[in-house]
C-alpha cells in the first residue's frame, strides 16, 4: 500500500474502527458466555430441574417440518 496516497488515512482509520468493533463484539460475547455459565452452575447447585421434552413432542418442534402458510 502506498502510504503517501491521499486515502491512506481513511484506510487506516477504517481498519482501526473494524478492529475495535470486532474486539468489542468478542469481549461482549465472552462476558455474556461467562455470565450464562455462572448462572447455569448456580441453578445446578440449587438443584433446579432441566427442561425436558414433552411426551407429545410439543416442547420442541422438528425444524424439518414444513410450517403452514
Amino acid at each position: 500500500m502506498d502510504f503517501a496516497a491521499r486515502h491512506a488515512g481513511f484506510v487506516i482509520a477504517s481498519y482501526a474502527v473494524a478492529f475495535v468493533l470486532v474486539g468489542g463484539l468478542i469481549t461482549a460475547t465472552l462476558i455474556r458466555y461467562r455470565s450464562v455459565r455462572r448462572r447455569l452452575e448456580e441453578l445446578e447447585r440449587l438443584g433446579a430441574p432441566r427442561r425436558r421434552k414433552a411426551e407429545d413432542g410439543s416442547a420442541a418442534r422438528d425444524r424439518t417440518e414444513e410450517q403452514p402458510a
